[in-house]
C-alpha cells in the first residue's frame, strides 16, 4: 500500500519485534491492554473500541481484522467507514475444537451484535469467495467483496535447485487445520515432516495432543518436529522442502499453502468440501490418510513430477495471487468508503478522494 502512496498505520495491542519483518515505512501503534479473561471473544470487541476511538482521530477509512461486531459503531459513533475483515467462518463449529458443544450458548450475543453489524456497514471483506457466500448465507443484507489472497512474491519465490528432501505443513495450531492428517500421511514411511506454526495460549490443548500423537509413536517421534519461526526463517524452511502438505479443511487456500506454491513447491491439499476453489494446481486428495500416503509416496518418488508441480504452482500465484492484486482490490473498494458516505448514497455514487487506510 505505502508502494501505491497510500498512508498506512498498523493499531494493535498484540506485537512483536519480528511480527512485521520488513515492514518497511509503515507505523505500527501500540496501544497498551491488559491480558484478555476466560471470554476472549468478547474482550476482543473490547479491544477493538479502544483501537478504533485512538485510529479513528488519524484515518480515513479502517479495516478491521478483529472484533468485527465494532465495526458499525465505528461508522455510527466516528463517522469514519469501517470495513470488517473475515479470515475464517465465525460461525463454523469446527472453530471451536473442544467447546464445540457450548459455542452456540456462549456466543449467542456475539452473533446478533456481529449480524447487526453486517447489516450496517457499508462494506465486507472476505479472504475467498466461498467465505463470501457463507457471510450472505448468515445476513443475506450484507455487502461483501472477496478478496485475494496476496501472497509476497518478491520474498517468497523459488530456490529451484533447493530440494532437501524433507515434508512440511505450516498454518496456526488449531483443529481446523488438520495436522492430524499430515502426521498420519508419513506413517509407515521413512519421510521427514517440519511443522513450522504458531503457538497461542487459547489452542495450547491442540499442540499437546499432536505432540502426544507424536510421542506415542517410536517412528514418528524421531521424524516429525515442531519449529515456531520468523517469517525468514519460514522462507527458508518452504524453499528448501521436497513437498508441501495442506490438510486444512476448508475449501480454498490460505496462506500457509499459496506461499509455498510461489516458491515453486508442490503442495497435497484436502478437498474433504467436494472441490477446491480456483482449481488450482495441487494434488487434491480427500480426507484419508491411505489416499495422502499414496500421493506422498509418488511424488516423493519423482522429482521431476515434482518440479513440473512446483513450477504450475509458482505460475498459478503470480497471476492470480501476487500482494499487489491484493493490495489494489483492497485500496479500491476502501477509497469508496471515505468520510463523506451516508447511510443513504449508493456506494458506487461515494467519492473516491481517500488515501489512507488502517488495520487492526
Amino acid at each position: 500500500m505505502a508502494e501505491q502512496g497510500v498512508d498506512v498505520r498498523i493499531y494493535t495491542a498484540r506485537y512483536r519485534d519480528d511480527l512485521f519483518e520488513k515492514v518497511g515505512t509503515t507505523q505500527v501503534e501500540v496501544i497498551n491492554s491488559v491480558a484478555p479473561p476466560i471470554f476472549e471473544y468478547y474482550y476482543d470487541l473490547v479491544l477493538a473500541k479502544r483501537l478504533i476511538s485512538e485510529a479513528s482521530k488519524w484515518a480515513d477509512v479502517l479495516i478491521l481484522h478483529d472484533g468485527h461486531s465494532m465495526a458499525s459503531y465505528a461508522t455510527r459513533r466516528f463517522s469514519v467507514p469501517c470495513i470488517p475483515f473475515y479470515h475464517n467462518d465465525r460461525w463454523d463449529p469446527n472453530i471451536w475444537g473442544l467447546f464445540r458443544g457450548v459455542a452456540p450458548i456462549y456466543t449467542r450475543p456475539l452473533d446478533a451484535l456481529e449480524l447487526k453489524s453486517l447489516r450496517e456497514v457499508p462494506l465486507v471483506f472476505a479472504n475467498s469467495q466461498s467465505l463470501a457466500i457463507a457471510i450472505r448465507n448468515h445476513e443475506p443484507k450484507a455487502r461483501v467483496v472477496p478478496i485475494i489472497i496476496g501472497v509476497d512474491t518478491s520474498r517468497f519465490v523459488p530456490k529451484w535447485n533447493e530440494d532437501d528432501g524433507f515434508l512440511m505443513m505450516s498454518g496456526r495450531l488449531h483443529p481446523i487445520n488438520n495436522f492430524e492428517l499430515g502426521i498420519k500421511a508419513i506413517a509407515d514411511t521413512d519421510h521427514n515432516v517440519l511443522i513450522a506454526s504458531i503457538l497461542e495460549r487459547r489452542n495450547l490443548w491442540y499442540y499437546r495432543r499432536l505432540q502426544k500423537t507424536v510421542s506415542n509413536d517410536d517412528s514418528l517421534r524421531k521424524r516429525v518436529n515442531f519449529e515456531f519461526l520468523t517469517e525468514t526463517a519460514l522462507i527458508d524452511r518452504i524453499q528448501r522442502c521436497s513437498l508441501f502438505l495442506s490438510p486444512r479443511l476448508f475449501d480454498y487456500l490460505g496462506h500457509a499453502a499459496l506461499e509455498p506454491m510461489a516458491c515453486g513447491k508442490p503442495v497435497i491439499a484436502n478437498d474433504s468440501c467436494g472441490s477446491i476453489e480456483e482449481d488450482p494446481p495441487v494434488v487434491s486428495c480427500h480426507n484419508n490418510p491411505a489416499r495422502w500416503r499414496e500421493a506422498v509416496k509418488a511424488l516423493m518418488n519423482d522429482r521431476k513430477l515434482r518440479e513440473d508441480l512446483g513450477r504450475k504452482s509458482y505460475e498459478f500465484v503470480q497471476q492470480k495471487h501476487s500482494l499487489r492484486r491484493s493490495v489494489a482490490q483492497i485500496v479500491q473498494y476502501a477509497s469508496l468508503c471515505t468520510k463523506d458516505y451516508g447511510r443513504g448514497k449508493d456506494l458506487d455514487a461515494v467519492s473516491t478522494s481517500s488515501r489512507s487506510a488502517h488495520f487492526y
